[in-house]
């Protein structure tokens, strides 16, 4: 069973968590729209990105975005998901890395590797996608 930790002496999360997010927005989505039978409406999330501290190759500490978060679980910046609403179906796209990234960063997760880790249905290298009409989140954060 996969689980979301920060540490070895921290708190194990089971990756069900996140899929039983996803169910539970897309099941409020579902009662709170009539959608029609011919769409095919998508959650689209992004997630947070490394930001680099000023010209120098060291980046701030990473810290994933709070709704991407939620229903992901996802550790690694530079991804997005989606959700489809009708079917439930998550979507992982992440970022293609070089392998030379693998001097600094240890071996690099392959697509099946992130699927297991995250439970998601499908991922995807984000330069592999295609294109499809989007819905971006239009709510504000309650802390903003």
């Amino acid at each position: 069973m996969a689980v979301f930790q920060m540490g070895s002496h921290t708190h194990s999360i089971p990756m069900t968590l996140y899929r039983d997010n996803r169910a539970k927005v897309v099941n409020e989505l579902l009662h709170a729209h009539n959608f029609g039978a011919e769409s095919k409406p998508v959650i689209l999330l992004q997630g947070g990105d490394n930001i680099s501290h000023y010209d120098t190759d060291v980046d701030y500490v990473f810290r994933q975005e709070s709704y991407f978060t939620y229903l992901f679980g996802v550790t690694e910046p530079g991804c997005y998901g989606t959700v489809e609403i009708n079917t439930g179906r998550s979507t992982l796209y992440v970022p293609r890395l070089p392998e030379e990234y693998a001097v600094w960063m240890g071996p690099l997760l392959g697509l099946e590797d992130f699927q297991k880790k995250y439970e998601v249905d499908v991922v995807y290298y984000a330069d592999e996608s295609e294109p499809m009409k989007l819905f971006p989140l239009r709510e504000r954060d309650s802390q903003s």
